[in-house]
């Protein structure tokens, strides 16, 4: 079965894109394969590898001349990092990777007392560890956080046994067929890639069987809960009885994928984040509004700043693995960019500074640099994005937690989104962010920024004053102590 998909029009944006997220949740209802292994659903555990790849099928079937510009950067990441074509040398090549985890086994012994796991280092957790870190064991991978006291660092336990291939070879099976049924035919590199991706996460999965039942921790502390391989600790630990707390470390800047909670115990910034799960999540977490840590030293601005020498894009990914949604093309960042280069040609006295995302194409964006006029203007840069803030007269932001911590600076924001989809966090609507939904809308909005009158500046700040009080939550310089006291109210109930 195949879908005739008529060319991508505005009326069907939103449909085509609940189409994909439908099929990423529903494909186990359209094949035999039976998703559920000793008590783990892999329908679920697999559905972060499929959003980009359903995704992606969609555009190619929807509009194949607009997809050659994707398919080329597909091309030239498959020479780069090649992939096992063939399925009867799959498990050669997971003999390989587990040989080399092999060599990193070593658990050491632990001291008494109540013990929080952090199998996953991310830099949003180093202050929530570092706190709870004075009360309690915390222990983490070997050189998981830099310049922490207190923390028993660990190489994990590994298993020596391989996942079964006809396992692998059953899931992958049914996942190709089962949204083959509902017309979405997976592109060859993807079919390719899912089938490693199936195999990594059952490997995976067994190393955490193996740690929790020797660690046997109190509870586990997570970045997130929702992808590969966080995810798996939570499936496991909920098996095993093992509590498991995730702390919000970003806005949501994706349509769907961020519905479901999957976490016992979750710290969310504010309330709007409390709210979509409540109203969008099967499983129900115990959920508080406690603010982000990483934000008890900014306070909410007094005033905007119109100062600054610069202007500021932070740009989310637009690789091909970072579009999630069909209405999402890799194309997006590059048109951005060649917006802001025309209204740079037509600003002579400005400069524009870039701060990539890390997953982003420097190499496309440095060539469409490079062939422009104004080259000598723009910036790309590698600083931390809030060193950055205090010298740009004007912030653009995509869907990104970076138009959030502008406001901080009390910065002009225009908001960038030039995919035909709404939006995902809602910067225009609380009137928070100039609107920059096309070219010539971006280019207007980088023209009114040193004319705005005094009720559009005021506008302005009060919309994004509202706005972080809603999604950064409570800033009062508590944060951090909300979060620990939760935490060790896992640990000690």
């Amino acid at each position: 079965m195949s879908l005739d998909f008529p060319p991508l029009s505005d009326s069907l944006v939103a449909d085509r894109d609940r189409l994909a997220w439908n099929a990423i949740c529903n494909w186990s209802k359209h094949t035999q394969t039976n998703p559920i292994d000793d008590g783990i659903d892999y329908a679920e555990l697999t559905r972060c590898f499929l959003w980009d790849k359903v995704a992606r099928a969609i555009r190619r079937q929807s509009n194949p001349q607009q997809f050659e510009f994707e398919q080329a950067l597909l091309d030239r990441r498959s020479q780069i990092f090649p992939l096992v074509r063939h399925p009867n040398r799959l498990k050669s090549w997971l003999k390989r990777s587990l040989t080399f985890l092999q060599t990193s086994q070593d658990a050491r012994s632990l001291p008494a007392g109540k013990i929080l796991y952090v199998p996953c280092p991310h830099p949003t957790l180093q202050t929530a560890v570092s706190a709870i870190a004075r009360s309690f064991t915390v222990v983490t991978p070997q050189g998981g956080f830099k310049d922490v006291l207190g923390l028993h660092p660990i190489r994990p336990p590994l298993p020596s046994d391989l996942p079964n291939v006809e396992h692998v070879e059953s899931l992958h099976h049914g996942i190709v067929t089962g949204l083959q049924e509902l017309g979405i035919e997976l592109i060859e590199q993807d079919a390719i890639a899912l089938r490693h991706q199936i195999a990594q996460l059952l490997l995976r999965t067994g190393q955490i069987e193996a740690e929790l039942s020797i660690l046997r921790p109190d509870a586990i502390l997570l970045f997130a809960d929702n992808h590969f391989p966080v995810q798996s600790y939570v499936f496991v630990a909920r098996k095993k009885g093992i509590p498991t707390i995730m702390l919000q470390h970003g806005l949501d800047c994706e349509h769907y994928c961020l519905d479901e909670a999957y976490a016992d115990v979750i710290s969310v910034w504010g309330t709007s984040r409390l709210q979509r799960y409540q109203d969008q999540s099967t499983w129900k977490p115990t959920i508080q509004v406690n603010g982000n840590p990483d934000y008890d030293r900014l306070t909410l601005p007094e005033n905007l700043d119109f100062s600054g020498s610069y202007w500021l894009w932070a740009t989310r990914p637009h690789c091909p693995e970072k579009c999630y949604s069909p209405s999402r093309t890799p194309q997006e960042g590059i048109q951005i960019l060649e917006a802001l280069l025309t209204a740079l040609a037509q600003s002579p006295n400005s400069r524009l500074v870039i701060k990539p995302h890390p997953m982003d194409d420097l190499a496309l964006y440095q060539s469409y640099i490079e062939s422009h006029s104004v080259e000598d203007r723009v910036s790309i840069v590698s600083e931390s994005v809030r060193s950055l803030f205090p010298d740009a007269s004007v912030v653009i932001s995509e869907d990104s937690t970076i138009g959030l911590e502008a406001m901080f600076f009390g910065k002009v924001l225009i908001h960038a989104h030039f995919a035909p989809s709404e939006p995902v966090i809602p910067l225009v609507q609380y009137n928070a962010a100039l609107v920059g939904y096309s070219s010539k809308l971006l280019q207007t909005a980088l023209q009114e920024v040193d004319h705005l009158s005094e009720a559009q500046q005021q506008q302005l700040f009060s919309g994004q004053r509202r706005f972080l009080q809603e999604y950064a939550g409570i800033c009062d310089g508590q944060a951090q102590k909300r979060v620990t006291a939760m935490i060790q109210t896992v640990l000690e109930p």
